[in-house]
Parts: structure tokens; sequence; C-alpha cells
């Protein structure tokens, strides 16, 4: 059986690693992907030392008889395969895991998006997963969860409802407006099982919460205004809601049900927003360069019906301590039109000069956002111009895989079989 530990006892993906299998018993080795070996060529060998010149021996005693140069052995020969499960399943025997057909897949996951497959990180990604169904969807958010430094089962379930159910902030807010009509509807057919002065609290109070929700969609460019008061201002109308439930009478008649229903309708509702706005706050949490970005969605009233705006933007270096350096960054914008369908905009940013890829969902609207954009580039060059930023160029794709925008949150390597070669050295 091959033995797949690598020094420290993991697998490092994004390189090709070495698994000695022959008679030669020289440690694993990991080197880097950029480093090219000539076929035929064994790694590690020392280079040949020419023999000394006749006039260079050096002064001795006794002058012992020349000893014949020793011919070098010829290269051994090495074969490079693809990693297998099998080769996946050793090496979780060797991190004294249960090489089941479960773990295995978590652990070709792990490898596929570039997380060291250690017992570590695997004692990690099962702990948070434990007690759930382990659906895809989780098993992905544990995965982003490790791979930024967090360890939270909750996180893993509010990240792994928000991959699964896919929500749209425009959607849920476009059902919360729906819902606060329904609400207020109800508490005018229910006055009279409520204090009148409460009743008239409340109904100010939804009135405010309703305008917010439609300066939003007027204002959706402001994005400081999705993340930073509609979380708080919906936790404590949800609150609120919740306590007067509770002092509601109960009674069976139709106002008395209808009102217990649009306010439980209505909390759900806003539940909803919450969960979707947690998991853009854990997406934006720091960790590691390959997820360190900040992302959010922001309502898209330029559609009917509104639609999502999703912005990935990428911080430089890792950890907390990183921050976006608007001179050296990625910046990947997300959004549905009326008139070319899908597009991604893809805006490479280095030492303040920009590369845009321009990336459409639909092949029918290939040609004419190609026309459109060759129209409109030279205002988006002065535009930028203006803040000191200039675009060296541009280009145009039709990739509906590339609209995605779950790839930019977790990124995931290039085939495995192209990442993780394994080298059996002949005898």
């Amino acid at each position: 059986m091959a033995n797949m530990s690598t020094e420290g006892g993991s697998v490092h993906p994004g390189k090709p690693v070495i698994w000695p299998t022959g008679k030669q018993s020289s440690t694993t080795a990991t080197e880097s992907s950029n480093q090219v070996q000539t076929p035929g060529q064994a790694k590690n060998v020392p280079a040949r030392v020419s023999p000394n010149k006749p006039s260079e021996v050096a002064p001795t005693q006794t002058t012992q008889p020349s000893t014949p140069t020793a011919v070098p052995t010829k290269p051994t020969p090495t074969v490079a395969r693809p990693l297998t499960v099998e080769d996946i399943r050793s090496h979780l025997l060797s991190l004294e895991v249960e090489p089941n057909d479960f773990n295995a897949k978590l652990a070709s996951l792990m490898l596929r998006n570039g997380l060291e497959l250690s017992r570590t990180n695997f004692v990690k990604m099962m702990s948070m997963l434990q007690g759930t169904n382990k659906s895809p969807a989780l098993q992905e958010a544990a995965l982003l969860l490790v791979m930024k430094g967090l360890d939270s089962p909750q996180a893993v379930k509010v990240l792994g409802q928000y991959f699964s159910d896919n929500p749209g902030l425009a959607s849920q807010f476009l059902a919360l407006q729906e819902g606060l009509g329904n609400l207020t509807t109800a508490l005018g057919m229910g006055k009279a099982l409520l204090d009148v002065n409460l009743v008239g609290q409340l109904n100010a109070l939804l009135s405010q919460f309703d305008e917010t929700l439609k300066n939003i969609f007027k204002n959706s460019a402001d994005k400081g205004v999705v993340r930073q008061n509609i979380l708080n201002d919906v936790r404590a109308l949800k609150a609120l809601l919740a306590g007067v439930q509770e002092k509601t009478p109960e009674a069976e008649t139709k106002e008395a049900q209808a009102l217990s229903s649009s306010m439980m309708e209505f909390q759900g509702k806003l539940d909803g927003v919450v969960q979707n706005l947690l998991a853009q706050a854990l997406l934006s949490q720091s960790g590691r360069s390959e997820v360190n970005y900040l992302y959010q969605q922001i309502p898209n009233a330029m559609t009917t019906p509104p639609k999502d705006f999703e912005i990935v933007v990428k911080r430089d270096g890792e950890g907390k301590d990183s921050a976006v350096d608007p001179r050296n960054t990625h910046v990947v914008m997300s959004l549905s039109t009326e008139n070319v369908g899908k597009l991604v905009v893809s805006m490479y940013v280095k030492d303040n000069k920009v590369y845009v890829v321009f990336v459409f969902a639909e092949k029918d609207y290939g040609d004419q956002g190609r026309a459109l954009i060759a129209r409109e580039f030279g205002d988006l060059q002065q535009k930028l111009a203006k803040n000191n930023y200039m675009v060296t160029g541009y280009q145009v794709k039709v990739d509906p895989a590339m609209c995605q925008i779950k790839p930019y949150l977790i990124p995931m390597l290039p085939k495995l079989e192209d990442i993780l070669k394994k080298i059996d050295i002949e005898a």
C-alpha cells in the first residue's frame, strides 16, 4: 500500500507530491508546482563532480594507486499517474481515519478546494458537521469556515442553508414589503384585540420600516445601508413582534387568527433576511489568501422584478490584519440585465492599472454584448480615469460556468489528477 504521508503527516494540494513506492526508502517530499523535472531524470540526485586535473593532486605522504572513477548509475525512470480514490483511502488510514466512502469523498472535497488534508483539519470538519445531515452544502460551508479559521457548528448551519437555498436579498425584501402590507391589514382588523396605543405605535414603526426598504431599492448603490443598518433593524423588529404576539389574547375569531398568522409569517420572513445577512458576514470574514474577500448582495432595482447585484472584493494578504488595497485587488461583480441576461464583470487591478473581463452567460447575447461594451467602454475608461485608474484593455467571453458567483466564494482547484501526481519509483 502506498504511503501518502508528507512531511507533517498531511497532503498539501496544489503541488505535485512524490510518494516513493519502490525499493528506494527516501522520505516523501512536496515540490513546488513551478519546478520542472526532465523526463527520465531522478530528483534530488547531486550533480556529478568532474575529477581533479593531474596537476591538482593533493600532497600526501604515500602515493596511493588511483581508483577508477565510478560510472554513474542510470537515472531511475519515473511514471506519473493520476491520484486515485485508493490513494486517498490509504492516506486516511495513515491519519488514523476510517477510509469509508463518506470520509473519502470529504477528503477529496478538501483537496479539490485547496485545504490541507491533515488529521487536524479533518477532525475540525467532522466536528462542525456533527449532528447534521452532512449534505454537500453543509460540507462546503464547513470547508470554507475552516479555511477562514472559524470553528462554529452554528455558523456551518447558517452558511450551509445559504448555499443550499441560494436566497436573493432583493426577493426577500420584496417578500418583506408584501408581508408588511398583510400585517398592517391584520392589525387594522384586530385592533380591538390589542391596546390602542400599542397598535398605533406598531403601525408607525411598520410604516417606517417599509420606507427603509423602499429607500434601499432606490439607493441600492449605497452598500452601507444594507449591511450596517438593516440587520439591526430587522432583528429589533422581529424581537418586538415576538413580544407583541405573546400579549395577543388567544381567540377563535377570524380577526385573531388572521393577526396571529400574519405575525408568524412576517417573523419568518424577517428571520430569512437575518440568516442571509449573517451568511454574507461569514463569507466576508478574513482567512487564508484564497478565501480572503469581502462579499455583499445589493438589491438591483434596474431590473423588473429587482434582482441581486453581487460583489466580491479580494483582500491583500491573509488573516485579520489584511485589508483591501485599492491599487492591487480583484473585483468581481455579478448582475442580471434586461437586455443581455446574466453578466459578470471581473476587474484585475495592479498598480492602478485595470484589465476588465466581461463574461456573458448566454451565447445568444454574446455578439450583442460585445457591441454594447465596445460602444460604452470609452465611458468606463473616463469614469475610472477620474479616480486615477487606467484601463489597459478588456476581453469578452461567453461562459455560463464563469457567470456563477459561488466559484469565486469557494475557489476550486483544477482537476485533482492535474494537481496531485503519484510518482512510482521503479527499481
